[in-house]
């Protein structure tokens, strides 16, 4: 599965509007959920607004800094979120902090 990095929030959060029907795994360090379409929804804005708050207390930070990694953005099937312990890593990235994806596509992340 092919990810696009998405550098800008607002972007983000058009991409999470399509997010329609199915069910929905969330996954956090390890610990897994499962979540209806409207529940991931809720989860994804609040991840949003985290890492919108860290670009705005740190201005080490510069704006377009990539944190939300999406598969098809014109109809999400997973979306993968770094955090900041993944800044600097130019060659490859840390695992993701959270993962959401359709179940259908559980084990293959």
């Amino acid at each position: 599965m092919r990810f696009y990095g998405i550098p800008f929030e607002d972007r983000v959060l058009e991409i999470v509007e399509r997010i329609t029907d199915g069910e929905w795994l969330y996954e956090e360090n390890g610990n897994r959920e499962e979540l209806s379409a409207e529940e991931v929804k809720k989860k994804l804005l609040e991840l949003v607004n985290m890492v919108k708050s860290w670009k705005q207390e740190s201005r080490h930070i510069p704006a377009g800094t990539t944190f939300f990694f999406v598969s098809t953005p014109d109809n999400p099937q997973a979306i993968k979120v770094y955090d900041l312990s993944s800044l600097g890593c130019s060659s490859s990235l840390s695992p993701a902090r959270w993962k959401v994806y359709k179940k259908e596509f559980e084990g293959q992340l």
